[in-house]
Protein backbone atom coordinates (compact mmCIF):
# COMPACT_ATOMS: atom_id res chain seq x y z
CA UNK A 1 0.00 0.00 0.00
CA UNK A 2 1.39 3.27 -1.11
CA UNK A 3 1.57 6.03 1.76
CA UNK A 4 0.79 9.30 1.31
CA UNK A 5 3.89 11.55 3.11
CA UNK A 6 3.16 14.46 5.57
CA UNK A 7 6.39 15.55 6.27
CA UNK A 8 9.77 14.34 5.09
CA UNK A 9 13.06 14.47 7.16
CA UNK A 10 16.66 13.26 6.68
CA UNK A 11 16.02 9.89 8.85
CA UNK A 12 12.19 9.79 8.83
CA UNK A 13 8.48 11.05 7.23
CA UNK A 14 5.89 11.38 9.03
CA UNK A 15 2.60 10.31 7.53
CA UNK A 16 -0.97 10.33 8.50
CA UNK A 17 -1.97 7.06 10.35
CA UNK A 18 -3.54 4.37 8.64
CA UNK A 19 -5.72 1.17 9.58
CA UNK A 20 -2.29 -1.15 9.21
CA UNK A 21 -0.74 0.81 11.48
CA UNK A 22 -2.34 -0.81 14.71
CA UNK A 23 -1.00 -4.08 14.71
CA UNK A 24 2.64 -2.39 14.61
CA UNK A 25 1.60 -0.05 17.56
CA UNK A 26 -0.13 -3.55 18.87
CA UNK A 27 3.16 -5.30 18.59
CA UNK A 28 4.62 -2.11 20.51
CA UNK A 29 2.85 -1.02 23.09
CA UNK A 30 2.63 -4.74 24.45
CA UNK A 31 6.79 -5.08 24.50
CA UNK A 32 7.05 -4.34 28.45
CA UNK A 33 10.06 -1.97 27.99
CA UNK A 34 7.78 0.49 25.13
CA UNK A 35 5.21 0.01 27.19
CA UNK A 36 6.33 0.99 30.53
CA UNK A 37 7.78 4.51 28.53
CA UNK A 38 4.28 5.10 27.58
CA UNK A 39 2.63 4.57 31.17
CA UNK A 40 0.79 1.61 29.81
CA UNK A 41 -0.22 -1.00 32.36
CA UNK A 42 -1.89 -3.34 31.17
CA UNK A 43 -1.69 -5.00 27.29
CA UNK A 44 -3.66 -3.96 24.19
CA UNK A 45 -5.74 -5.14 21.51
CA UNK A 46 -5.42 -4.01 18.58
CA UNK A 47 -8.94 -2.98 17.71
CA UNK A 48 -8.53 -0.93 21.30
CA UNK A 49 -5.41 0.64 19.76
CA UNK A 50 -7.69 1.89 16.24
CA UNK A 51 -10.13 3.26 18.40
CA UNK A 52 -7.60 5.17 20.55
CA UNK A 53 -6.26 6.62 17.67
CA UNK A 54 -9.40 7.23 15.41
CA UNK A 55 -10.40 9.46 18.50
CA UNK A 56 -7.39 11.31 17.98
CA UNK A 57 -7.40 11.96 14.72
CA UNK A 58 -11.26 13.60 15.10
CA UNK A 59 -10.70 15.64 18.02
CA UNK A 60 -7.23 17.23 15.21
CA UNK A 61 -6.13 18.97 18.62
CA UNK A 62 -2.57 17.04 19.07
CA UNK A 63 -0.37 15.15 16.97
CA UNK A 64 0.95 12.15 18.58
CA UNK A 65 4.01 10.22 17.11
CA UNK A 66 5.22 6.85 18.44
CA UNK A 67 8.90 4.89 17.82
CA UNK A 68 7.42 1.71 19.35
CA UNK A 69 10.02 -0.38 17.52
CA UNK A 70 12.74 -0.05 20.26
CA UNK A 71 15.41 -1.15 17.89
CA UNK A 72 14.94 2.29 16.12
CA UNK A 73 15.26 3.84 19.84
CA UNK A 74 18.65 6.02 20.35
CA UNK A 75 18.66 6.46 16.41
CA UNK A 76 17.71 10.64 16.89
CA UNK A 77 14.34 9.43 15.17
CA UNK A 78 12.28 11.13 17.92
CA UNK A 79 14.79 14.43 17.65
CA UNK A 80 13.84 14.88 13.89
CA UNK A 81 10.33 14.12 14.43
CA UNK A 82 10.24 16.22 17.11
CA UNK A 83 11.87 19.26 15.40
CA UNK A 84 9.69 18.41 12.00
CA UNK A 85 6.20 18.71 14.07
CA UNK A 86 7.23 22.03 16.15
CA UNK A 87 8.72 23.60 12.55
CA UNK A 88 5.20 22.53 10.78
CA UNK A 89 3.10 23.85 13.69
CA UNK A 90 4.91 27.65 13.89
CA UNK A 91 6.03 27.35 10.33
CA UNK A 92 2.85 26.68 8.88
CA UNK A 93 -0.29 26.45 11.05
CA UNK A 94 1.32 29.74 12.35
CA UNK A 95 0.81 28.51 16.00
CA UNK A 96 2.31 31.17 18.67
CA UNK A 97 2.73 28.11 21.31
CA UNK A 98 2.81 24.85 21.69
CA UNK A 99 3.02 22.26 24.73
CA UNK A 100 3.52 19.27 26.01
CA UNK A 101 3.60 16.62 29.00
CA UNK A 102 6.84 14.78 29.42
CA UNK A 103 7.60 12.15 32.36
CA UNK A 104 9.88 14.15 34.69
CA UNK A 105 12.42 11.15 34.28
CA UNK A 106 12.60 11.07 30.93
CA UNK A 107 16.26 13.22 30.52
CA UNK A 108 16.44 12.26 26.79
CA UNK A 109 13.45 13.69 25.79
CA UNK A 110 13.65 16.74 27.91
CA UNK A 111 16.92 17.41 26.84
CA UNK A 112 15.40 16.99 22.80
CA UNK A 113 12.57 19.41 23.76
CA UNK A 114 15.13 22.20 25.83
CA UNK A 115 17.44 22.09 22.67
CA UNK A 116 14.44 23.27 20.08
CA UNK A 117 13.66 26.20 22.81
CA UNK A 118 10.80 24.38 25.27
CA UNK A 119 10.49 25.60 28.62
CA UNK A 120 9.80 24.07 32.28
CA UNK A 121 6.54 25.68 33.34
CA UNK A 122 4.65 23.72 35.70
CA UNK A 123 5.49 19.99 37.58
CA UNK A 124 2.73 17.96 37.77
CA UNK A 125 2.91 16.44 41.28
CA UNK A 126 2.15 12.24 41.28
CA UNK A 127 0.33 12.42 38.16
CA UNK A 128 0.22 8.80 37.00
CA UNK A 129 0.66 5.88 39.60
CA UNK A 130 3.58 3.38 38.22
CA UNK A 131 5.42 0.22 40.54
CA UNK A 132 4.00 1.21 43.01
CA UNK A 133 4.61 5.02 43.42
CA UNK A 134 3.14 8.44 42.06
CA UNK A 135 5.14 10.21 39.17
CA UNK A 136 5.89 13.73 38.36
CA UNK A 137 5.39 15.06 34.76
CA UNK A 138 6.30 18.29 33.76
CA UNK A 139 4.33 20.69 31.41
CA UNK A 140 6.31 22.50 29.05
CA UNK A 141 5.81 24.85 26.73
CA UNK A 142 7.64 26.71 23.50
CA UNK A 143 6.94 30.33 21.95
CA UNK A 144 7.28 31.04 18.45
CA UNK A 145 10.56 33.43 19.51
CA UNK A 146 11.49 31.02 21.83
CA UNK A 147 11.56 28.44 18.97
CA UNK A 148 13.28 30.84 16.64
CA UNK A 149 16.05 31.79 19.02
CA UNK A 150 17.33 28.30 19.99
Amino acid sequence: MEHSTFISGKKILLRPYIADDALLFCRGENDPEVRETLFRAFPINVDRIHERIQSQIKAQNAVVFSIADKIRWAQGLGSEATRLMIEYGFNTLNLHRIQLHVFKNNHPAIRIYEKIGFKTERLLREAMYQHGEYCYFLLMGCLRDEWQAA
